[in-house]
């Protein structure tokens, strides 16, 4: 296993304010890390990607990137100001943020308004 920082809060719900901080360190299974890059963690707050098997208190980790292609689960900054855990498409000429449940709406926004921060690869679930 290797550490890496667990960088805040992300949203899978409501978008709470992008947070840059490291809290603490988290063991991750070194298959999460094959791809090699810069990675981190976030704990999820909410029930958005509850049907992706993602569920509030879960820890995702996510391999840095700046694209994303259609289906990924991605962290997006929202303008510059929100962090959340969607599902990223392309529609067009702009970008859908997709819910992993019913219950919230898809969100289409300019290309100009989102900011691919990185890819889900892997989540550590503590019971």
């Amino acid at each position: 296993a290797m550490e890496v920082p667990v960088m805040g809060r992300i949203a899978a719900g409501v978008p709470i304010e992008a947070i840059s901080h490291v809290s603490h360190n988290v063991a991750v299974p070194g298959q999460m890390l094959r791809q090699g890059g810069e990675h981190y963690a976030l704990e999820v707050k909410g029930d958005s990607m509850i049907e992706a098997g993602i569920n509030d208190g879960d820890v995702v980790v996510i391999r840095e990137t700046k694209t994303a292609t259609n289906g990924d689960i991605v962290v997006a900054l929202v303008e510059d100001s929100e962090a959340t855990l969607k599902r990223f498409f392309h529609r067009g000429n702009m970008i859908a943020l997709e819910a992993a449940n019913p219950a919230y709406e898809t969100r289409m926004l300019r290309q100009d308004q989102v900011k691919v921060q990185g890819r889900l690869v892997g989540l550590i679930r503590t019971y």
